[in-house]
This record gives structure tokens, sequence and C-alpha cells, in this order.
């Protein structure tokens, strides 16, 4: 079932090329050096575990079990600035993918990189430059699909899900990637206006009192360039990157 999951994946028109893997340290790591990248579509690298995922801010990502999806798309991009346009874009398609076969999920998007299942993180989103060309991009992400609670670490069980824990049921993982790229294809090619309305319409949290970077206020969404508004007191701020932790 993965072989043919794999073909599939390949067929796409928008997939130039795919490498695929039993194990490799990061897929992140593996795709920033390939020399070989993408005129116009991208370039798929996944696995099915990693043994030295990494998240934001050089924190580490639990993705050492089998039962994810880990994968990594090199992509073309018209400038550095543009970089937020494919993070909403792969925010809103895992959103569309996980939605397609769990259609009760209370899914939301955490800025900047997370999706959320109810209060729980289910997906880490990593996007990062690629040294040797400023024209191209790496997208990277970690999904929670087939994990049992037991398999997490114990540090972690109380804040990540998988969709297994929250359905009961297993899910075809490449099948997953298949239909996420797809949806990414697509968003990247929606006017931004309107990819960005849908994108506000699922975050998380809005309206309610955050701390980010040591600020304390109220987050009041994202600005389209991917920044965050924060409200302090009487004035708003824009942040542009920061861990936020919401007043429990």
């Amino acid at each position: 079932m993965m072989d043919s999951s794999i073909k599939k994946i390949r067929s796409l028109p928008v997939v130039e090329r795919l490498y695929h893997f039993n194990s490799i340290p990061s897929t992140n790591t593996y795709a920033k050096g390939l020399k070989e990248l993408p005129a116009k579509g991208i370039v798929v690298v996944c696995a099915d575990r990693q043994t030295a995922g990494r998240g934001q801010r050089q924190n580490t990502f639990f993705s050492g079990a089998k039962g994810g999806v880990f994968a990594s798309l090199v992509c073309p991009i018209a400038g550095i600035e543009k970089h937020f346009n494919h993070n909403r874009a792969v925010s809103l398609a895992i959103y569309d993918a996980i939605k397609s076969v769990c259609p009760a999920a209370r899914l939301s998007i955490k800025w900047p990189n997370d999706i959320y299942w109810g209060d729980k993180k289910v997906c880490g989103i990593l996007l990062e430059n690629i040294p040797q060309s400023n024209g191209h991009i790496v997208v990277g992400f970690g999904i929670n699909v087939n994990i049992e609670m037991k398999t997490f670490p114990e540090d972690i069980r109380g804040i990540a899900t998988s969709l297994l824990i929250e359905t009961g049921k297993k899910h075809n993982e490449y099948a997953l990637l298949r239909n996420i790229l797809e949806w990414f294809w697509r968003y990247l090619g929606l006017d931004s206006a309107a990819a960005h309305m849908l994108y506000m319409h699922r975050l998380y949290k809005v309206g309610e009192r955050c701390e980010v970077n040591g600020q304390k206020g109220v987050f009041e969404g994202v600005l389209e360039d991917g920044r965050m508004r924060l409200k302090i007191e009487d004035k708003e701020i824009s942040l542009s990157s920061g861990p936020v932790r919401f007043n429990s």
C-alpha cells in the first residue's frame, strides 16, 4: 500500500522529483543540501521516521517513531520576503487534508507554525532558506498520524496528540501527504488576500491574552505578510516571530 501511495505522489504534475527514506536524520537538512533544485514545481523529501527532527528556534521535533508524515518540500520562491505565502499555504493544506479524513477534527492554526487539534499540537512546520539559492525555500512539516500516546516522550504527552489518538482509527500517511501536496499547490496559486482570509478564520485563540517575547497583550490576528498583531493596552504592535504562550 505504501509503494502505491508513493507512486501516486510521484505522478502528481507538480512533483519534479521525490526522495523517500525509511529513516533519515532530518528531511529539511537533506532538502537544503540538494544540488538539483526545481524549476517550476517542487521536490519532495519524505521519510517514515527521522532521527534528528528539528523544529522552530533549533528545538528538537519528536519524529523518531514511525506513524507520522515527515516531509520537506523544496519550492521556487520569488523572494525571501514572500516566505509567508508558503507558510500560509502549507498550514491551510494540512488543515484541509486532515479535515478530509477527520471531518469532526477541532483544528486550528497556532501562529506561527503549528496545527492544533483542540489544545494539543498535531503538526509542526519549519520553513528554512537554502544557502545555495535565494530563489528556493524548504517547507518542512511533521504530522502525528498513527502515533500512540505511549510512544510520545513523557514530557510532551500533555501537549501533543495524533489522528489515531483522537479518532481511534489508523490513516494512510502517504495518501494524506499526497492530499497535502495537491492542496498546497492550489493555495500557492490562490489570490493572497483570499488565502489570508481563510487563514484568519482558522487561527487559534484570536482575541485572547497571551505573551510573546516577554510582551503581554491580546492576540488580534496576523497581518498578510505574516506578522502577528498584539494589542498592548491602547496600542498595537506587530511581531515577526517568537513563541506564543496563551494565558490558561
